[in-house]
């Protein structure tokens, strides 16, 4: 939906010429062409500083003062609602600073002044000011003078970069938390959240530092798809907002690009995974920290060498086909992140894991899936390097579909994971390895026009038979899947102490015991990995009340199927 539409312009406004300018380019007259996003940052760029340069002339910005641009205007990646951040330096020795002040005034309400040293200064206590003085650019006055400030804090940030960097990472760390993945939300944050333009700042920060690598190809093209995504979206919207709405998709599709949210989430998905992939690495050496105490339990062909789990010499990479998931697993475990360079040598040269999976395969994939917290990061490299979906080739379909349900703030695939690491973490079940995998599979069914219950049972009954499970397993996860939702839907629309309630509930499961527990075991955690709250106590109390009573209509001898180890 759009904004409230620009900003009205007061007549006797300084900015009046700047922000009629900019209304045109957002709006052009009828018949004129609308720019493309590239052209029209360019162009508004190109307008600011012309505004900003031709005021700081008449203003008298000369030798011993600099009119400085930071942050995007200094990147010339301005967007079109951006505010513009500025900076007026002055040369101590010859201009009083009292003089500086009434100039900056002038040019900007609010307008900051600093000398050379002073900025440099301000720099060394606080990371966000370090950052943003890497992007300063001259707009107007002496060159010199904004030449030294950039060479000087350029030198700063290299000189206090290896005692900071840990700093930045908490930094970027505390904002992912609060803006989410750009890849997994349904509505992302394309500034803040992990793998946003936010990112692609501290990953430039890191270049300058000499901790990370230039950019290559696929991060600059990245880039490109976060900036023009948000400069169309600033336009739509009509203000400075950075959170793509679900009801502003259709306004941004692109006639040459994505056609549907689907496509364009994937779109996304793509180039903020591109973005995480680059900052993590740059990231990484200062950031070892497992979350387990004590060095994880390795499998053959595994070492932990610089905080990462990797492959050991030798490692019989070609004829080794579990050797991804015990790498996965005892990441996952240890909350030690994996070798990019082993996840590249197994993407190269593993071979794939033939159906009926081996019983070692099965239980590495469960020995993952029951990791809890670690389960997250290494399913989400593992999906960058192109090996998750060699092991679930059903994964493409929902890693970047958007949920029919409202209520869902994230992509189908994302909402799959965080039901399994909940899943992991429930002690309401006989067979711990059957919810893993229901919780993993549930949802494979969404996005297709037949019901997804029913689609996704199929699925679900085709996994199990490629991963090697019994037969009688293979039903049981599949009877999982296809009534997934029974439980809830009978708990809030039925009267539980209706004896006709229990009867039918235990009808449709033929009265299986480890079925009811599977399902009771499921509704929670896929509650809790749907947002925030989804899990009240009012709703465990209706469904334990649902289950007990249903228990205590089976037979005292009905336990269901005999319950299986883990991998079993």
């Amino acid at each position: 939906m759009a904004g409230a539409g620009p900003t009205p312009i007061p007549p006797d406004d300084p900015a009046t010429d700047l922000l009629r300018a900019r209304a045109a380019l957002l709006a052009p007259p009828a018949g004129a062409r609308r720019l493309a996003a590239p052209a029209l940052r360019a162009a508004l760029v190109d307008l600011h500083d012309l505004w900003l340069t031709t005021r700081a002339a008449a203003l008298g910005v000369g030798p011993g003062r600099a009119l400085v641009a930071l942050g995007a205007l200094g990147r010339r990646e301005l967007a079109p609602w951006s505010v513009p951040d500025l900076l007026l330096l002055y040369d101590a020795d010859r201009i009083d600073p009292a003089d500086a002040t009434r100039l900056a005034a002038a040019l900007r309400p609010g307008l900051r002044t600093a000398t050379v040293g002073g900025a440099v200064q301000a720099s060394l206590a606080d990371l966000p000011t370090a950052l943003g003085l890497l992007d300063a650019r001259l707009v107007a006055g002496e060159a010199d003078l904004a030449d030294r400030l950039a060479a000087t804090a350029r030198r700063a940030w290299r000189a206090s970069a290896p005692a900071r960097t840990d700093a930045l990472a908490v930094l970027t760390h505390a904002r992912w938390d609060r803006a989410g993945d750009v890849a997994h939300r349904v509505e992302p944050d394309l500034r803040d959240g992990r793998g946003g333009l936010r990112d692609l700042a501290v990953l430039d920060a890191l270049v300058v530092a000499g901790a990370a690598d230039p950019p290559s190809a696929e991060v600059r093209a990245a880039r490109r798809v976060l900036l023009d995504l948000r400069t169309e979206l600033h336009r739509h919207a009509g203000c400075a907002r950075d959170v793509l709405r679900v009801d502003d998709v259709g306004n941004l599709l692109d006639p040459h690009g994505p056609t549907d949210h689907h496509g364009l989430l994937r779109t996304i998905g793509g180039a903020a995974r591109t973005v995480v992939t680059a900052v993590e690495a740059a990231l990484r050496p200062r950031r070892h920290r497992p979350r387990s105490s004590g060095r994880p339990e390795l499998g053959t062909g595994l070492v932990v060498h610089a905080g990462e789990v990797t492959l050991a010499r030798g490692a019989s990479v070609a004829r080794d086909p579990v050797l991804v998931l015990r790498l996965a697993s005892a990441a996952a475990r240890g909350g030690l992140p994996m070798s990019p360079s082993a996840l590249r040598r197994l993407a190269e040269a593993a071979p794939e894991l033939r159906a009926p999976w081996p019983d070692a395969a099965r239980a590495e994939l469960l020995t993952l899936l029951g990791a809890g917290e670690g389960l997250v990061d290494v399913v989400e490299a593992l999906d960058r390097a192109g090996l998750w979906g060699r092991l679930l080739p059903e994964w493409g379909a929902v890693r970047d579909l958007p949920p029919a349900d409202p209520r869902h703030a994230r992509t189908v695939g994302r909402h799959l994971l965080e039901v399994t690491r909940h899943a992991a973490t429930g002690d309401r079940t006989d067979r711990p390895d059957l919810l893993l995998l229901a919780a993993l599979v549930h949802d494979l069914g969404r996005g297709r026009a037949e019901h997804p219950a029913r689609v996704g049972a199929e699925v679900a009954g085709h996994v199990g038979r490629r991963l090697g499970l019994p037969c009688d397993d293979v039903a049981t996860l599949a009877a999982t899947v296809r009534h997934q939702d029974l439980l809830p839907r009978t708990a809030r629309r039925r009267d539980p102490e209706d004896p006709a309630t229990v009867r039918r509930v235990l009808d449709v499961l033929d009265g299986d015991a480890v079925l009811l527990g599977l399902l009771r075991a499921l509704a929670e955690a896929d509650a809790r990995g749907t947002a925030p709250g989804a899990w009240t106590p009012w709703t465990a109390r209706l469904l334990d009340d649902l289950v007990a009573r249903c228990r205590s209509a089976l037979p005292t001898t009905a336990t269901g199927r005999a319950p299986r180890r883990p991998g079993g």
